[in-house]
């Protein structure tokens, strides 16, 4: 099967898929946290005020969580159009703007944004008044950030994608409308955070679309050029010119696309889908000899990637007809994949209850997977969505909690801090109150974190942007102060007792 042709379609679940035998691990010692308290679970300050817009999911809040230099550094972009980067140590006092940015007419996406930390500089996309959205630069402070080069002069301002930190420069495309060919150009730049340091890479021209997949694998970005009347290949860039470079012509046909990417350790794994519905399964580690196929799945079936643990990637394959998911345990090293265990589905029977996977997470060298399977329904939002865990086995495949968020407007975030503890949403057993969660991995010891809106603003805070910065994880919720507010969690190795329970 793994050099193409189908699997059986899987029917519903009969029980759990015989357990393979799986190549024994090298130790690796992972971190391992007590489970959070809803004590040490606090808003950090009060930085916006209270949303004019009514809709507490739709409110601002801090977001865009970047860690530069052990510092929580972020975006607050304001109701009222002002713009802002700011930074916290985890306390009131230690929580300062670092630079603002006033009200402009830039239109749609004219926001601080995008991010992205190097050893020595923190890169960053925001509007100004008389030169639009463009990149900017920061050390951390006020005095030192800055504009990094007006790469479309005038108020248009550049529109700048994937963004990726290489060494201490970033790479990053900027896509112009070329009139003349009623085409986007895509144009690979390079930045050192100066004006003459910041330069064009390669024109890819106008006959090709860059996806917006992407990766960064062993100090450099993966990144997928497909051309308008011919093939998909995968490229890497370290940053200069002689480093940009085509690693594998995936396919020469014209229908054939990218779907799904997840770096995963020193590898990126992705999938590519033909005009005749075959899902490839690939895998890189930035290297020509290294980008290989893995796998084909047939037609019958939809296909995403969980991730990689040890020497397996993991897939789950979804049958149009049955509705019933299955995770498939598929060899690095080349192989049949191997089915591991079918995932029930109370509502297959009814139509309309195609499962997806939604949110997906594991900590860095961790040996679990979590992620989020949603139910679908006649209408947009789902019918069910659960919280799932494996560690490649059928026994290690466990659901976490159900439901998570039921709305079409807001998904659950999933973030793995370590293989025993994962930060998620969801709301109380009626379906409303959506708050942060947190499990070790076990039914047993999943749970509520804190409490965080009353009822008087809805009783939901919608949980948002979980990113571990040394000892705390930070995340955004609408609390009592009617906004977004920074919120923070403090880890801990000295266990007590949680406050909140199941």
């Amino acid at each position: 099967m793994g050099c193409g042709g189908d699997l059986p379609d899987e029917g519903a679940p009969t029980g759990l898929a015989q357990e393979p035998t799986l190549a024994p691990e090298s130790p690796v010692t992972q971190e391992a946290f007590c489970p959070p308290t809803a004590a040490a679970t606090q808003r950090v300050k009060t930085i916006l005020p209270p949303s004019e817009l009514g809709i507490p999911r739709f409110a601002a809040a801090p977001n865009n969580f970047e860690d530069f230099q052990g510092v929580l550094h972020f975006a607050v972009n304001y109701e009222d159009g002002r713009r802002a980067l700011w930074r916290s140590t985890g306390t009131d006092a230690g929580t300062t703007e670092v630079r603002s940015f006033p009200v402009t007419t830039g239109g749609f996406g004219a926001t601080v944004n995008s991010l992205t930390a190097t050893p020595s500089q923190l890169f960053f996309q925001a509007p100004d008044a008389t030169r639009g959205q463009e990149l900017w630069v920061s050390n951390g402070t006020t005095a030192g950030t800055r504009l990094v080069k007006d790469l479309t002069p005038g108020v248009e301002g550049s529109f700048l994608t994937h963004l990726t930190a290489v060494g201490n420069d970033v790479v990053f495309f900027r896509e112009v409308f070329d009139e003349v060919a009623s085409a986007t150009r895509f144009e690979l730049w390079r930045s050192d955070g100066t004006d003459a340091g910041t330069v064009r890479l390669r024109d890819f021209g106008t006959t090709v679309d860059v996806s917006f997949l992407d990766a960064r694998v062993g100090g450099a970005l993966l990144f997928f050029v497909r051309e308008q009347a011919g093939a998909t290949s995968l490229w890497r860039t370290n940053g200069t010119a002689s480093g940009t470079v085509q690693l594998r012509r995936l396919d020469a046909g014209p229908d054939t696309y990218p779907i799904d990417l997840r770096a995963s350790g020193t590898l990126a794994l992705f999938s590519l889908q033909e005009s005749s519905g075959l899902t490839e399964l690939w895998k890189s580690d930035g290297t020509a000899g290294g980008t290989v196929r893995l796998a084909s799945f047939g037609a019958s079936r939809a296909v995403r990637i969980l991730g990689a643990l040890g020497t397996s990637a993991y897939v789950t394959t979804t049958s149009f007809s049955t509705q019933y998911m299955v995770i498939y345990r598929v060899p690095l090293a080349g192989g049949n994949p191997t089915p591991v265990v079918t995932l029930p589905n109370d509502f297959a029977a009814q139509g309309a209850a195609f499962p997806s996977i939604g949110a997906v997470s594991s900590a860095p060298g961790g040996r679990r997977i979590y992620f989020a399977v949603n139910i679908g329904s006649d209408g947009p939002a789902p019918r069910d969505t659960q919280l799932w865990v494996t560690n490649g086995t059928a026994a290690g495949t466990t659901l976490l909690r159900r439901p998570l968020s039921l709305s079409d407007e807001y998904g659950s975030p999933v973030y793995a801090v370590a293989d025993n503890l994962v930060y998620f949403s969801a709301p109380d057993s009626d379906g409303d109150n959506i708050e942060p969660w947190v499990s070790n991995g076990t039914a047993a010891g999943t749970r509520r974190l804190k409490d965080i809106a009353p009822p008087t603003v809805g009783g939901t805070s919608y949980p948002r942007d979980f990113l571990r910065v040394g000892d705390r994880v930070y995340f955004s919720a609408f609390d009592e102060t009617e906004a977004g507010q920074l919120w923070s969690s403090a880890l801990s190795n000295t266990c007590v007792a949680p406050e909140e329970a199941l």
